[in-house]
């Protein structure tokens, strides 16, 4: 009796004739309706865009600043971080804020420029006095932020004779800073020297050798007013105390 041999059969359940009825229908449909090979062109399109914006044509290599007189080109450079990225993909705004991080700068508007450039706008921080010990100065802005070690002499000065010297990015108080200006402009040929400590405050001293001690100033108008009181008073003093200018002391 010959020996026939039988394939085991292919066992076919619902479950698997309900999902290739699926698939069929899924491509019968998209092939009619178009959408599959639209869903291929768009998943094409999305990695060629990928690449183009990617590639290395297309990466920030050049960095142009504008609006800068105190601040170092190189420094903006490096703080944007904007150099060899991917253009398309810069956020401008961080940029920005890290831009705005350096001392001398207020504000910073950053664009990006195809294929390669980004454009950075400064708004610097403006100086109202001069801060100095020794040969060492600093520019300090009207909020009491040190913003450059550098000298300007159509400022107002403040010899610091006590403590370090405040470096770039650290902060003063403001209202020690407006009163120097404040002080110079009001007592004008009158000052000899405007000096700080940072324990006791700011102290003027004055063309005749006499000391006014005005502390934060944060009270300055009626601190001026107390010491044009005891001048026109015709008191004798060499220092004057006006910290509190309820309770002026002089000696």
């Amino acid at each position: 009796m010959p020996v026939v041999d039988v394939e085991k059969p292919t066992i076919v359940t619902l479950s698997h004739q309900r999902s290739r009825g699926r698939v069929g229908r899924f491509l019968r449909y998209g092939t009619v309706t178009g959408r599959l090979p639209a869903f291929g062109l768009a998943v094409g399109l999305s990695v060629l865009l990928a690449g183009f914006l990617s590639a290395e044509d297309y990466t920030v290599q050049s960095v142009v600043v504008y609006g800068n007189q105190l601040a170092f080109v190189d420094t903006i450079v490096a703080s944007s971080g904007a150099l060899g990225q991917p253009l398309f993909w810069l956020d401008t705004q961080a940029v920005a804020r890290r831009v705005a991080d350096h001392p001398a700068v207020a504000a910073a508007e950053v664009q990006a420029v195809f294929p390669d450039t980004v454009v950075i706008e400064l708004r610097e921080r403006v100086p109202i006095v001069v801060w100095q010990q020794g040969a060492q100065a600093v520019l300090v802005d009207r909020s009491g932020w040190v913003i450059a070690l550098t000298d300007r002499p159509d400022l107002p000065h403040v010899e610091q004779v006590e403590g370090a010297l405040p470096m770039p990015g650290s902060r003063l108080p403001a209202s020690v800073v407006q009163g120097a200006v404040v002080l110079s402009q009001r007592l004008g040929q009158r000052v000899r020297a405007l000096e700080y400590e940072p324990r006791t405050g700011i102290s003027v001293r004055l063309d005749d050798g006499r000391v006014v001690h005005v502390g934060t100033a944060e009270r300055l108008p009626e601190q001026l007013r107390v010491l044009d009181a005891i001048d026109q008073a015709g008191m004798k003093w060499t220092n004057l105390d006006v910290r509190d200018p309820d309770r002026p002391v002089l000696w």
